[in-house]
């Protein structure tokens, strides 16, 4: 067990907001920032998950509880759906993560590409459904046509059974 620490100092508040922030904006849960603040600070997980809900989030230079409580901490801060930092520690925050982040040359080359070729496709995808929907109509047609030549077919046929059977009668 962990020695007991009363008060907290300003840097300890510092880091464990830096480590809680640093943690979800990359998506990692707020227990595993608990943890390894913990670890820093010579504190307990339940101290800094204390001083976390109950001091640090409830401070006016903290920012909304909306932006510093990502829901499943999911949200990093490239998803344009991000709140947009309240503060200057929250944008020095943003901008240090956006650093670390910047993609490279390469997977932006991969990225032009895979969007033309979406592009593409989806051009495709229009002629082939125009394609689709004519050979529908031609279909349609035929078959109407067949089903009307299917009917001159049985009367035909009718006409020729009825022809012999008065034929027969003729002849008895």
């Amino acid at each position: 067990m962990k020695e007991r620490k009363d008060l907290w100092k300003p840097e300890e508040d510092q880091l464990l907001e830096e480590t809680v922030l640093e943690y979800t904006s990359n998506g990692d849960s707020k227990a595993s920032a608990f943890k390894k603040a913990s670890t820093e600070l010579g504190r307990t997980v339940s101290a800094c998950q204390y001083r976390w809900n109950m001091v640090i989030t409830k401070r006016e230079d903290h920012g909304s509880e909306k932006s510093s409580r990502n829901t499943a901490g999911t949200q990093t801060p490239e998803t344009p759906d991000t709140a947009p930092p309240a503060n200057l520690a929250q944008v020095i925050h943003f901008l240090k993560n956006y650093a670390k982040t910047k993609p490279n040359p390469e997977q932006m080359k991969e990225n032009k590409r895979l969007h033309e070729e979406q592009v593409h496709l989806k051009l495709q995808y229009e002629q082939l459904i125009k394609k689709l929907n004519e050979k529908e109509a031609e279909y349609k047609n035929h078959l109407l046509q067949y089903e009307e030549m299917a009917c001159i077919l049985k009367e035909a046929d009718q006409l020729l059974k009825n022809d012999s059977i008065e034929e027969k009668r003729a002849v008895h």
